[in-house]
């Protein structure tokens, strides 16, 4: 799907790039938890000046006993130096084989990394700051980022969120947000189906966070777009989905190559324990008195580590609270959050399938479509694909399918709806 211009400028992380930026004084605001003080950048080509405010305290941080804990408030006396991001959440790039390919494609080189990662980055233009009792405030983007719920942060220099302040005047706000077993601990021991969604819960309380604090900033809590990218689209997806019995925290979305709508939990109950048991089993917590305090105990730098050396993934708990098991009938009754929405996907978001796994025909098909050999025949006569051609020359063919199978095609499916 094409996307305009406007959105574009939006959408593309590249554009975010901090190359040039000046630094300037520094600002401070009082919020909720406290006071913090920022910097102050300008964007080469910009007249405002923006006002950053990196790595605020959203949560409290869940260490020790709180691992595998809610967010919670937090607060402190005094001030404290909000001036550069703070480590992401604990990482898990897997199959541990993939680690270096994930990371090059991505350009994602290992972040620093800690439990202690719940904090937010605010960028709000100069202007705004000045007149912040204007009766005319700035709408907010809410950015979500990537990484399969197994890895990505907010502290990316590509999501430096300067340049859209200063140009788009907007204010953006990047939210750190658990992921992998950090903040999806499907266990036997969290009763509470909501409880194992933390990375979930932590959007939220971003944007909860949002709602009470941005007006200090200058922004407008009733003018709110959340958007993210891949796993951060999806995110967006099932917010939008999701029950607000007071109303959502957020007015419009946009959603970059995911969405959630039409790939649903593929098991929706709270029986499937079986990644927790193998992660138990290779920490040597299985024996333990207490299997859920072993995990506790364990060194984070172990847990992450087992789960990239045995690829050991985990997903979302369906408890219809944070997540939907069926979005599709919720859309079909009319079930969400009816705000603009922004949909669309990178050029060949395909890519990195074909690049992984390489473009033998035969194989793409067995493993997408598996028993569908009218399915086949009826693509490879659609796309003009030649099985005796080599590697490269289907390569881009091969992109191509993928991309419009897995991201426009659900995508398109979003936008008309099921009865058009």
């Amino acid at each position: 799907m094409k996307i305009a211009t406007g959105a574009t400028a939006l959408l593309t992380a590249a554009s975010w790039n901090v190359a040039g930026l000046l630094v300037h004084t520094a600002p401070t605001a009082t919020i909720d938890g406290g006071i913090v003080v920022g910097t102050t950048t300008r964007v080469p080509g910009a007249t405002a000046v923006v006002n950053k405010f990196l790595g605020i305290p959203f949560a409290e941080a869940p260490l020790g006993t709180g691992r595998f804990s809610v967010p919670r408030p937090t607060s402190w006396t005094g001030s404290i130096d909000t001036k550069a991001f703070k480590p992401a959440c604990m990482q898990a790039f897997r199959p541990i084989d993939d680690r270096d390919f994930i990371q090059d494609v991505f350009s994602i080189p290992r972040p620093e990394e800690s439990e202690d990662c719940l904090y937010l980055n605010v960028f709000a233009p100069k202007k705004t700051w000045k007149k912040s009792l204007r009766k005319s405030r700035y709408p907010v983007l809410y950015w979500i980022y990537g990484g399969g719920f197994s890895f990505g942060n907010a502290g990316q220099p590509i999501y430096d969120g300067s340049h859209l302040a200063a140009l788009e005047d907007v204010i953006v706000v990047s939210v750190n947000y658990r992921t992998n077993v950090f903040g999806f601990p499907i266990a036997p021991d969290i009763t509470n189906l909501t409880e194992r969604n933390l990375g979930l819960l932590d959007q939220r309380a971003g944007l909860t966070w949002v709602q009470r604090n941005i007006k200090v900033f200058g922004g407008d809590s009733k003018r709110v777009t959340i958007f993210g990218q891949s796993a951060g689209a999806y995110s967006v997806d099932v917010l939008l989905t999701a029950p607000w019995p007071n109303g959502p925290p957020f007015h419009a979305g946009i959603m970059e190559s995911g969405t959630y709508s039409y790939n649903p939990l593929p098991n929706c109950n709270d029986t499937d324990f079986s990644s927790w048991t193998v992660l138990l089993n290779r920490l040597g917590c299985d024996n333990a008195t207490s299997t859920f305090d072993c995990m506790k105990k364990t060194p984070a730098s172990d847990i992450r580590y087992a789960q990239e050396k045995y690829n050991i993934g985990f997903g979302m708990a369906g408890d219809n609270v944070t997540i939907v098991c069926d979005p599709r009938l919720r859309r079909e009754a009319g079930m969400f959050a009816h705000v603009p929405v922004i949909g669309g996907s990178a050029v060949q978001d395909g890519s990195y399938y074909a690049a992984k796994n390489g473009t033998d025909i035969d194989r793409y098909f067995n493993t997408i479509f598996p028993g569908e050999a009218a399915l086949k025949e009826k693509i490879l006569d659609a796309y003009k694909l030649d099985p005796s051609e080599g590697r490269f020359d289907n390569m881009s063919i091969l992109t191509q399918i993928h991309t419009d199978w897995n991201f426009h095609c659900v995508g398109a499916l979003s936008k008309v709806g099921d009865n058009e």
